[in-house]
């Protein structure tokens, strides 16, 4: 096709500047720009397209070139009527007055006030791609599910047009079907969409529940948060910071019954029940559900139960009191009227003890202002940062993205105690230990909130996020087991261990500030006790080692840099307090491995 394209536009005769209009501020350029409506003109011709919608039509010269190659295309011009982004007010109507005995029609409009295009689909949709990053992107979208071809004008035409137009195939690449670039005078991109780009409903909607099926596997393994970690070890363990937050918090209160609302993939469910939770997990997505169950027949092992329900969660059967109940990246996902109905039925099954936690991502503030300021120093710098943060599906899904005033409001009709805080990686609970700026609050990307009918004391909610110096452990405190150790390993490369611990102290073990206690190691001579390489690097107990738990974990050691046999022990450290591996405690494990 695009060799067709180019060739008819060599061979064409068409000229644009004899209908153009005279008095166009632009008319010294017109001479330019005869190859640039040449190549409009074949593009036309190669795909016969019966109907045209052009977004942005200024004095039509597209417009004439598009309807010269097919006369019996009908067209509609939509166009702001303005003097921005290389307009020219009151130009549409020379475009008018030239193409009135053509099947044409004008709409003087902003196109970004459009969630579709009227009259649609069509078979070509022009699109000026002479605005700033957002406009380009939302008439590209819209575009995207009405259009057999689309055609982006003013691709090259400056940095920034290019960058939001890539950005735009970037973040919709699975609903592509192929683009061809034709550099030419400004740049033309033409968009071929899939099938399925139609039917996946890209416009704003209303409810979750028009949502449904776009919770697809794909989305649960290729998009949604942790979905790295959860293919690695297929549920068996957390290593997603958000969800390792979740099931640490969701674990404070007393171990009962727990009710898993929006459980995904089942990450927050299955850890739950390891710990001993009897839990009820919901998710109207199959897709999900099926995920959630596979997860728990390879990952599952524990004291606890869980029970999965396919349904919305505001008709999921749910019987009794529960101690705790979760919506973690739930609530940006429901309309608020949704929200209301799902917290009245939250207090009605809430223990008077329990509590129910809620995790949403983004905080809203954090798009509307940190990227603000972002792109303004971006900008300031000569650097680029796209102009829409979020991703294809959280344009799709995200149809109630929380700011933290909302969120209380909405939780606090419910509920009498209402504990709010913002969060982000590597730092849930920061913000419970002190206030926040200003800047902080909006920098955060992540909220959470504790709602509940009794008062939840905050030190419950900090004392899993906080690691204070440990007293001398027994010898058998924690003992440390490796299954299979390398016996020869090449000088300063890497290798993988994996120890598992059980934790028979009576203290919890956490990798968090602010004595945080980690997985490490030592290379120590062979005969003697004189350190190689003394610092090791660390790794984090992520899960936390619970008293009375055994976990297994992953952590990379750094071979010596030197050859020989020497001795590797695998310890722990805590920080700015001791290593483990000195009397009285001696927790650590000697293997004998040969440095090549």
């Amino acid at each position: 096709m695009l060799d067709r394209i180019i060739d008819m536009a060599s061979r064409c005769s068409y000229d644009f500047r004899l209908s153009a209009c005279p008095s166009d501020p632009l008319a010294h350029l017109f001479e330019e720009w005869v190859p640039y409506y040449r190549m409009k003109w074949a593009v036309a011709a190669v795909l016969q397209p019966s109907r045209i919608l052009e977004i942005g039509v200024r004095f039509g010269y597209s417009a004439m070139a598009f309807l010269n190659a097919c006369p019996s295309a009908s067209y509609l011009g939509i166009d702001i009527n303005a003097d921005t982004y290389g307009g020219c007010r009151d130009a549409v109507f020379w475009a008018c007055r030239q193409l009135k005995h053509r099947k044409t029609d004008f709409l003087i409009a902003d196109s970004q006030v459009f969630d579709q295009w009227p009259g649609g689909p069509y078979d070509l949709i022009h699109v000026d791609g002479q605005q700033d990053g957002k406009g380009t992107i939302h008439d590209l979208r819209v575009a995207l599910r009405q259009a057999n071809h689309v055609l982006l004008d003013g691709y090259l035409w400056t940095r920034q047009n290019f960058l939001a137009a890539n950005e735009f195939v970037y973040l919709y690449r699975d609903l592509i079907e192929s683009c061809f670039l034709i550099p030419g005078y400004a740049g033309d991109l033409i968009i071929r969409p899939k099938h399925e780009a139609a039917a996946l409903g890209l416009a704003r909607v209303g409810s979750s529940e028009q949502l449904r099926k776009s919770y697809t596997r794909e989305y649960y393994l290729r998009d949604c948060g942790g979905f790295d970690d959860f293919k690695r070890s297929h549920g068996a363990r957390i290593e997603d910071d958000r969800l390792l937050a979740v099931s640490t918090l969701a674990s404070t209160g007393r171990t009962g019954r727990a009710l898993d609302l929006g459980c995904g993939r089942g990450e927050v469910s299955l850890e739950l029940a390891r710990k001993g939770y009897e839990v009820t997990a919901v998710d109207y997505s199959e897709e999900a559900v099926r995920l959630a169950r596979e997860a728990c027949a390879v990952g599952f092992t524990g004291d606890g139960k869980i029970q999965f329900h396919c349904c919305d969660v505001n008709v999921a059967p749910i019987e009794g009191l529960y101690d705790v109940v979760i919506a973690s990246d739930l609530v940006e996902h429901m309309a608020p009227e949704e929200l209301d109905r799902l917290y009245s039925m939250v207090a009605g099954h809430l223990s008077p003890s329990g509590f129910f936690l809620v995790h949403t991502f983004p905080n809203l503030w954090h798009y509307q202002y940190d990227h603000a300021r972002r792109q303004r120093l971006a900008r300031r710098l000569g650097a680029y940062l796209p102009s829409e943060p979020r991703t294809r599906y959280e344009l799709l899904m995200h149809i109630n993205e929380q700011s933290p005033r909302v969120l209380r409001r909405q939780l606090a009709r419910h509920f009498p105690h209402v504990d709010m805080w913002f969060g982000g990686p590597g730092s849930p609970a920061d913000n419970l230990m002190r206030v926040f700026s200003r800047a902080e609050m909006r920098a955060a990307p992540d909220l959470f909130a504790v709602a509940s009918h009794t008062q939840i004391p905050r030190e419950q909610l900090i004392a899993p996020f906080r690691m204070e110096a440990l007293p001398i452990l027994p010898s058998e405190g924690v003992t440390i087991e490796v299954d299979e150790t390398p016996q020869a390993i090449r000088r300063n490369t890497q290798f993988t261990l994996r120890p598992v611990l059980h934790n028979a102290s009576g203290l919890d073990l956490r990798s968090v500030g602010p004595y945080p206690v980690h997985l490490s190691y030592h290379w120590l001579a062979r005969e003697t006790d004189e350190s190689v390489i003394f610092d090791g690097r660390r790794t984090a107990l992520r899960p936390f080692l619970r008293s009375d738990r055994t976990n297994d974990y992953e952590m990379t050691v750094d071979a010596p840099t030197v050859a020989g046999e020497f001795r590797l022990r695998v310890t722990l450290v805590q920080e700015s307090v001791r290593w483990f591996d000195a009397a009285p405690e001696s927790i650590f494990l000697d293997a004998i491995i040969r440095i090549l």
